[in-house]
């Protein structure tokens, strides 16, 4: 008919226009999950040393996931689930982590300056020799967690549950702990710990 474009010429119009809205690291293949500066996201993938930098990981199942030594700066992980993950040495530098979901996950020695970890849950994780300078942890829930001389300077600790977490050898200096919870925490060596609490 008249004034209709073949139907090879409407799908790759179609194609081209929704390749036009993927970031630019982004790689497309078809029917399969994405793949990003060769990293597949999926759960359990293995992507130590990875440039995800800037990528939108929000919502994804990353569980089993090792991220070890990572460039993640300023990654959308909002409302992922990162069970079990290995952030170990990751560069998480003003990550957007709300609502995320971390249980039993590793962030030894991991960047977390600025990032932003409001209502995350992070049951048994563990933040030793981590830097969470001016991190944002409001309302998170890092229980039983461990923080084994990580740095919280000027965070924001405000609702956070700290429940029977493990300070022991951390600084920390300048923090809001407005309503924060520190049932049965282990504040042995720490600098700056509420040890009145």
């Amino acid at each position: 008919m008249r004034g209709r474009l073949p139907r090879g010429r409407i799908l790759a119009a179609a194609l081209l226009s929704a390749s036009l809205t993927l970031p630019a690291h982004a790689e497309v293949q078809s029917g399969e999950p994405p793949v990003i500066n060769g990293c597949p996201i999926w759960p359990y993938t293995r992507c130590p040393g990875a440039d995800l930098r800037h990528a939108d990981l929000s919502a994804k199942d990353l569980a089993g996931a090792d991220f070890t030594g990572a460039n993640m700066v300023r990654v959308d992980l909002r409302s992922a689930n990162l069970a079990g993950a290995i952030l170990d040495r990751a560069d998480l530098t003003a990550a957007q982590m709300q609502k995320i979901s971390m249980p039993a996950s590793s962030l030894k020695g991991a960047q977390l300056r600025g990032a932003n970890l409001e209502f995350a849950r992070m049951f048994r994780a563990d933040f030793s020799h981590a830097d969470l300078t001016a991190a944002n942890l409001e309302a998170a829930r890092p229980m039983f967690a461990r923080f084994h001389y990580a740095r919280l300077i000027d965070a924001n600790l405000q609702e956070t549950k700290f429940g029977s977490a493990d300070f022991r050898h951390a600084i920390v200096d300048g923090c809001l702990i407005r309503y924060t919870v520190f049932l049965d925490a282990n504040f042995d060596e720490c600098k700056g710990c509420p040890v009145g609490w």
